[in-house]
């Protein structure tokens, strides 16, 4: 009995040695439904947390622009999903590969393709407009930027904007919003989503030693949790399988 109980003490103090000297990755990233939601859960948080299990995570949500700041200076670790960006360490593989898409009521608006959208306004999300508008799209988009994605959404059911360029899956959670309100005086079945584009997101880290070093341990954590199958469960859970990007070699 003694030695059972010697043994139960010896694996605590190991365990609790382990937890005490776990490093602390501090995480911040903007609030995004079913990506990074403020309960901890959503895509990026579920594969971060098992990249890093072994580390302590500390996950703060904070605006876009002033997480990119804090990598940037080094008083956080890591944020994303973003495009190539200077001044960063970026990520090997990336964490999402959304399509892009335009948003609009159907009764207002019309798409046949990329030049037919010269006859309409546009309206996004100022800090993602890299992400959003590439090169060869940009001659076709006319429009305006907000801050913030609600402002967005009510431009556009006001008609002060004729579509909403945005991420897919940001889209079709607002959408699944307007199908559980099904009394609601918007409707799900009244407005139309059609892709004009793809991007490649990745996640991004403070241009340091240390910053180099999570990042080989995020891009080697990927590859194994890709190997194993677990990567595209998580991608599963949240509904985003169209949006798993192909690792590259």
């Amino acid at each position: 009995m003694k030695h059972l109980v010697l043994s139960i003490g010896i694996i605590f103090l190991i365990l609790n040695t382990s937890i005490a000297h776990a490093e602390n990755i501090r995480w911040v990233t903007e609030s995004w439904e079913n990506y990074t939601n403020e309960d901890g859960s959503g895509l990026y948080n579920d594969i971060v947390a098992e990249v890093f299990v072994e580390h302590h995570l500390d996950i703060v949500n904070m605006p876009w622009k002033r997480a990119l700041l804090e990598v940037k200076n080094g008083s956080a670790d890591m944020t994303g999903a973003t495009s190539f960006v200077d001044g960063y360490i970026t990520s090997h593989h990336p964490i999402l590969a959304p399509p892009i898409s335009i948003l609009f009521v159907k009764k207002k608006m019309s798409y046949r393709d990329l030049p037919s959208l010269e006859n309409y306004v546009a309206v996004w999300g100022a800090p993602y407009e890299d992400e959003l508008i590439s090169k060869s799209n940009k001659a076709f988009i006319k429009g305006f930027s907000v801050q913030e994605r609600k402002t967005a959404y009510k431009l556009l059911v006001s008609g002060r904007a004729d579509y909403f360029l945005d991420a897919k899956g940001l889209h079709q959670a607002w959408l699944e919003t307007l199908e559980a309100q099904p009394h609601g005086e918007l409707h799900a079945t009244d407005f139309q989503l059609e892709d004009i584009g793809q991007s490649n997101l990745f996640m991004i880290f403070s241009d340091n030693a240390r910053g180099q070093r999570l990042k080989g341990i995020f891009d080697s954590g990927i590859a194994k949790l890709n190997q194993k199958g677990q990567l595209r469960k998580i991608y599963e859970k949240y509904h985003f399988l169209e949006q798993m990007p192909t690792l590259a070699h």
